[in-house]
């Protein structure tokens, strides 16, 4: 059972999360993205930070150089703009503030609005997130993430919190595990006030050393687990001796039809090994700030509450198209150059067949159709086609043969891929169960993907049977299967 009274650190976040708090600075630097010769603004003023916005705030400084140099410098800009780019990167500024006590936050890219006096101007800065990163004398690993969204989680752990208010909560509210190389331990707090939030604790065990983006990977692993692209509005991490706090403007999540691959909120231990494997990946494919690739593939999936049944379907279907092109799975399915030897030298004994001519010939004159290609261009693009791998279908029925996933899955997204994109699919009525079905069966797919991916040994909720019943995936007999180990 954790005990929990509120601390310096909670007012602190509350006043975040009530949009009230601020922080005076004797500094704040702003520094135009330019190569040569970039504005700069400085003076003293208050960081305002807050869940609803980020990070704002304005003050009175001298105007550097001449308001008519100015706007022609501006102008001339317009003119360098490249194909598609919507705001050039030396529009922006960089932050850096420093307080009294010589607390440091920075911000790489902030907007900038200045209001012109005449000695001096009114300068308005906002961004989406701050940070301030700093030096600690001892080495550690650990991370906590602040949502506000609750994350659908195993209840496994007991919690005995006091309230602001002098309210007491003691019940099963929380989730506790080990994640990889991490102890992780989630909790909600504070949920009869306006602050109401979760948070979400990890640091590592047995002398592990994670890498220095693992409060990302395991942002990402959550992400996955709960369906749900809930993102913290407060990050605090611990890597060696690095120590770093970060607020985010809150981007609101909700529910949808898109489910858990395990939503038994008392099947601790299948989600946690679900977590991890999802986790050990995520840390493969690179020590990055941003979301992994696999990530990157479904992560809209777990953002469409407002989404029509359409939209759903079309999103499931082109995940389960980029999985199936992603990674080592993409390369499975292509074709062998040995294969394609064989194919080119097909195609060259065809086209070199003695009657060909006469065929093209008669061919050419009873062609009434709008593609007026010659027969030997048509049979060569019609040849070329024996050495087409790597196509998503090609990649599902290798799943299949191996067991990794099911024949009316694959048959569902046939179904559903090309009158979804086109625009020409319409969910009627009298067969909503039937459409609910294919939704589920895509779904599904979507996580056996996934699990053969990143090689996940246990149970998840088979939404592709009705009433959902509980099956074992075996990914690493899949990944040998496919000769990946």
């Amino acid at each position: 059972m954790t005990d929990a009274v509120p601390s310096s650190r909670d007012d602190y976040i509350h006043q975040y999360l009530e949009d009230k708090l601020r922080i005076p600075c004797v500094r704040i630097r702003l520094t135009r993205l330019a190569a040569q010769n970039p504005t700069v603004y400085e003076a003293p003023g208050t960081l305002e930070l807050g869940k609803s916005f980020g990070v704002k705030g304005s003050f009175r400084a001298p105007k550097p150089g001449s308001s008519i140099e100015d706007f022609f410098a501006q102008l001339s800009m317009v003119e360098d703009y490249e194909l598609g780019q919507l705001v050039r990167e030396d529009q922006y500024f960089q932050l850096e503030a420093v307080t009294s006590e010589g607390v440091h936050w920075t911000c790489p890219r902030v907007s900038v609005r200045e209001r012109p006096g005449q000695d001096e101007c009114e300068v308005r800065f906002d961004a989406s997130y701050i940070e301030n990163i700093s030096q600690a004398e001892e080495s550690a690993y650990a991370a906590r993430l602040t949502y506000i969204e609750k994350l659908r989680m195993p209840e496994n752990h007991r919690v005995d919190e006091a309230g602001r208010n002098g309210s007491r909560f003691v019940g099963r509210d929380g989730s506790k595990g080990r994640l990889a190389n991490l102890d992780l331990t989630y909790v909600r707090r504070f949920r009869d006030e306006t602050v109401e939030r979760s948070e979400l604790s990890v640091h590592a065990v047995d002398g592990a050393v994670p890498p220095r983006h693992f409060d990302m990977r395991v942002e990402e692993a959550m992400m996955f687990c709960s369906a749900l692209l809930a993102q913290p509005v407060c990050t605090e991490v611990a890597h060696r001796t690095l120590r770093s706090i970060a607020f985010f403007k809150h981007r609101p999540v909700r529910e949808s039809l898109v489910k858990p691959p395990i939503q038994d909120r008392f099947a601790d231990q299948d989600f946690y090994s679900l977590a991890t494997a999802y986790y050990e990946h995520a840390c493969k494919d690179g020590d990055v700030e941003r979301m992994s690739l696999l990530t990157r593939k479904i992560a809209s999936l777990f953002d469409l509450s407002g989404a029509s049944m359409a939209a759903v379907a079309l999103g499931l279907a082109v995940a389960v198209e980029a999985l199936a092109q992603t990674g080592k799975l993409a390369g499975r399915s292509k074709a062998t150059p040995e294969h394609l030897a064989v194919v080119e030298a097909i195609r060259a004994a065809v086209l070199k067949l003695p009657e060909l001519d006469d065929l093209a010939k008669h061919f050419g004159e009873a062609n009434t159709l709008p593609d007026k290609r010659s027969l030997p261009e048509r049979l060569d693009a019609l040849l070329s086609l024996l050495g087409a791998g790597g196509r998503t279908i090609d990649a599902l029925r290798l799943l299949k043969d191996v067991g990794a996933v099911t024949g009316e899955e694959i048959r569902a997204w046939d179904r559903l891929r090309h009158p979804t994109a086109h625009g020409s699919w319409e969910p009627k009525e009298d067969s909503m169960q039937v459409h609910f079905d294919d939704l589920y069966k895509l779904l599904t797919l979507v996580y056996r993907l996934v699990f053969v991916h990143i090689g996940y040994d246990g149970r998840f909720d088979a939404r592709n049977v009705r009433g959902w019943p509980v099956h074992e995936f075996k990914g690493k007999e899949a990944q040998a299967a496919l000769g990946w180990q």
